[in-house]
């Protein structure tokens, strides 16, 4: 823009820092010099005086001379300037004089005018200019000319009318330039001159315009009035702006108030905020319209994000410019939209991480190294999460609503949590399961006090993140895997307290032998010592064993009667001994 017809005008004179009259005036004696040099270059100087009327060749330009050399137009812009600057030089001489105030003031306006004739030149010259853009800023320094003419002559509907249609070709430029990654220090100096144009120039003369104008506005935001104001036609040589403008992208002249019934207002918990901006109510609007619902990928809610991230920066650039609002009203409602737009842009970038971490644990299918590096990711995707959402409790507001800090307290708490499970199963996986016990013993001791009573005191969450359903769930897969850890931990130490360090069961090494020292080993060359196995004597099985309970005991006892009788007399005189008299020595 340093070179294009904005830059060598109001980018130029900013440049130079012109604050009085002299500063004006030697500007114009500059600018004086360049004009008579691009006369040499260009040769139509006049030098017959006499005839300066019938020879003069500045008249004569047309759109022929501009396609045959870029400079006539820069020649006539630069006249226009000329006359342009003669003209402010009339205002601050008229501002710190008392005097002649009428006829300095005729003598401005006498300056415009001409200067606004060149501009009409210009816009002649230069229909068959191929480039839209350096076209479209011929057509925004002709509008920002007719607008201050139209003010000085109190012509209040054409004023709105030509800034509007300015104002919506510099919201265009400007945001060419922030969607620009990488800018230039040029590209710096552009933002400058444009917001310079938008905040001293247009935005005052349109609110003036539109104090002193008849016309009933049903919003007090001056982009949704110059888009809406910009198709007035109220000046014709202005109208091909508004073509090339929506050529370029349509929605800089689009006025979506005649096209759609808007919202007028947000909720955000208790509060409700008027909305004075029909171009922030078009996106909230459709940004409530995505159907989110069907979203299964984390990707799809990158265009959700910079829908609420446009939002914020609209509505930032608002508040810096209603600093010294008056109206306790509209301060009230501008505070709370800005932490209605804070408020769901924190949480869709909290969804949209908690869906890749899902994306990244979805594949169960790898080893072990991959595991952990996947295990690496979603630690650092929950220290975001869980950064995020000390975010949201600091927004303002949320302090004050105790059900809200009490729940989103405890969401930090909940995914801080994750974060440290996802860290204790990690060192599970390198076989650290001491390491691993003592997180989770952690993570338990944490949610002990919270699992005792509802752990939300909200009943949902914007995307339905999480609910006191998602809580329960999650006390129950710790409780569970902290008993697995646990198990592992005490079976982990026992083993290595032993020589041996692998496990006994030939199920779990069925590839595996087990390790023994050689001292175990029997050798067949030396059979040991040989022991008897003792035995512990029974009296009942041993007089079992003698005891007959056959049929035929009866007869055999009644037989012997007498001889036993004989033998016993002769036995009683034999020396008796052993146990009980049963095991005797003959």
């Amino acid at each position: 823009m340093t070179d294009s017809p904005i830059g060598i005008t109001f980018g130029a004179r900013m440049s130079a820092y012109l604050t009085s009259a002299e500063d004006y005036n030697k500007y114009r004696k500059k600018l004086n010099k360049i004009l008579l040099r691009s006369r040499h270059d260009l040769k139509i100087v006049t030098r017959d005086t006499k005839n300066y009327r019938e020879k003069e060749s500045f008249s004569k330009i047309n759109e022929e001379s501009y396609n045959e050399d870029k400079r006539f137009g820069r020649l006539i812009l630069l006249t226009a300037e000329r006359d342009l600057l003669y003209a402010l030089e009339v205002k601050n001489l008229m501002e710190i004089s008392g005097e002649r105030v009428s006829s300095y003031k005729n003598l401005m306006i006498s300056k415009i005018k001409k200067s606004l004739s060149n501009c009409q030149k210009l816009l002649q010259a230069i229909q068959s200019e191929a480039d839209e853009i350096i076209k479209l800023e011929f057509y925004i320094y002709s509008a920002l000319v007719q607008g201050l003419y139209s003010i000085n002559k109190k012509q209040w509907s054409k004023a709105i009318n030509s800034f509007s249609i300015a104002r919506c070709a510099l919201d265009y430029q400007l945001n060419q330039l922030v969607k620009k990654e990488n800018n230039s220090e040029d590209d710096e100096f552009n933002k400058t001159v444009i917001n310079e144009i938008l905040d001293n120039l247009i935005d005052p003369s349109l609110n003036l315009a539109i104090s002193q104008s008849d016309v009933p506005q049903s919003t007090s935001d001056l982009k949704s009035i110059s888009r809406k104001h910009c198709h007035d036609e109220l000046i014709p040589f202005l109208k091909p702006a508004v073509y090339i403008i929506k050529k370029l992208d349509e929605s800089f002249v689009s006025d979506v108030s005649s096209e759609i019934q808007l919202i007028n207002s947000i909720k955000w918990r208790d509060y409700e905020a008027t909305l004075y901006n029909d171009e922030l109510a078009y996106k909230i609007m459709k940004l409530n319209e995505t159907g989110w619902e069907r979203f299964e990928d984390a990707n799809q809610y990158d265009a959700i994000l910079t829908g609420w991230n446009e939002l914020l920066e609209i509505h930032t650039v608002d508040l810096e410019k209603n600093q010294d609002e008056d109206d306790l009203d509209k301060v009230q409602d501008r505070a709370v939209l800005l932490t209605y737009i804070n408020y769901n842009l924190l949480f869709t970038r909290l969804k949209r991480d908690l869906l890749i971490i899902d994306q990244l644990d979805s594949n169960n299918k790898v080893s072990m190294n991959k595991k952990l590096e996947i295990n690496k990711d979603i630690h650092r995707l929950y220290a975001t999460i869980v950064e995020t959402s000390n975010q949201l409790k600091d927004l303002p507001g949320v302090y004050n609503d105790e059900d809200l800090y009490f729940s989103l307290y405890n969401l930090s708490k909940y995914y801080e949590s994750h974060k440290n499970m996802v860290l204790a199963q990690s060192f599970a996986l390198s076989n650290k399961f001491s390491e691993a016990l003592k997180i989770f013993t952690h993570i338990q001791k944490s949610l002990k006090e919270s699992a005792s009573e509802s752990f939300y005191k909200i009943d949902q969450f914007p995307y339905s993140i999480t609910d006191n359903q998602d809580f329960e769930k999650f006390i129950q897969d710790l409780n569970n895997q902290t008993l697995k850890i646990h198990i592992l931990t005490q079976f982990n130490q026992e083993l290595s307290q032993g020589d041996i360090r692998q496990s006994n069961y030939v199920l779990e090494n069925l590839n595996k032998y087990l390790i023994s020292k050689n001292s175990s080993i029997t050798s067949v060359d030396h059979l040991g010592e040989i022991k008897p196995l003792l035995t512990k004597p029974v009296l009942f099985d041993i007089g079992f064993n003698y005891i007959n309970y056959s049929s035929s005991a009866n007869s055999i006892a009644a037989s012997a009667q007498p001889s036993s009788s004989a033998a016993a007399n002769d036995d009683d005189n034999k020396k008796r001994s052993g146990f009980f008299g049963i095991f005797g020595r003959s």
